[in-house]
């Protein structure tokens, strides 16, 4: 019976080694599901006061990811008094530049290091947050704190700490899609943001976050981005992505 034992521990040890991958893994996964080569998407961003009431944008987005590198054009298209105005943001080898126009202004602002933490147009998203919610494994330290039948809990840590201490996602298994992430300070201990996913669903065969909810801690206020219509893999010119275009609103 003992020689029995230790065959069937041979025998399922591996498989267990095989069934938990690291956290690194997970997150890799995480980015590697929601990459494309170009992505169109119209959207819909309500703000959510502490009290209920809801102020509605309408903003439409493309993006290419080049060599790994992404780049993301933002235009808003309603209410009149947001109408027009652009944002762009570049990933580079060494960080990611951001700029803005402003209609009002007539010019373009490069978004600085300091302001990489404000406010995205009134919303609950950072400028920072407009270019990833999530580290890949050259960014962050990360740890497998919890495994449910269903989820991983992944905790990162930043290597080079910006606006956040670190974060917590929670990771679905079978889409490996985010169905939470907790965004803290600094001090890695006072929760600052909760990022929520309120509906998923599919094009095609990829599985995509269809509604989420950026929520404040401290003031209450939420930000919801709700995907009205998404393309993939479809042919955008290079020149969207562009500080000329940014300006001009013209290829």
């Amino acid at each position: 019976m003992k020689r029995v034992f230790i065959m069937l521990l041979l025998i399922l040890i591996p498989a267990l080694i095989i069934a938990a991958p690291s956290a690194a893994l997970i997150m890799d996964k995480v980015i590697e599901t929601q990459k494309a080569d170009t992505a169109a998407m119209d959207l819909k961003l309500t703000l959510i006061e502490a009290n209920g009431t809801e102020r509605e944008r309408r903003i439409q987005t493309l993006s290419q990811t080049i060599d790994d590198k992404t780049s993301i054009i933002t235009v808003f298209l309603s209410p009149e008094s947001v109408k027009n105005t652009r944002f762009l943001s570049v990933e580079g080898n060494d960080a990611t530049e951001q700029w803005i126009y402003l209609p009002a202004l007539k010019r373009v602002r490069k978004i600085s290091a300091t302001e990489e933490g404000g406010s995205f147009m009134g919303s609950d998203f950072s400028y920072s947050d407009m270019a990833s919610t999530t580290y890949d494994a050259d960014e962050a330290t990360h740890r497998l704190i919890e495994e449910t039948a269903t989820t991983y809990v992944v905790e990162s840590i930043p290597k080079t700490v910006k606006s956040y201490g670190k974060n917590i996602a929670t990771v679905d298994k079978e889409t490996f899609l985010p169905l939470k992430v907790e965004f803290y300070a600094p001090d890695e201990k006072t929760l600052l943001k909760t990022l929520t996913t309120l509906e998923t669903g599919t094009v095609g065969t990829r599985p995509i976050t269809k509604m989420v909810e950026m929520k404040t801690i401290a003031t209450g206020h939420a930000t919801r981005l709700e995907m009205v219509q998404v393309r993939y893999d479809v042919p955008i010119p290079a020149a969207y992505f562009t500080v000329r275009f940014l300006e001009t609103g013209r290829l």
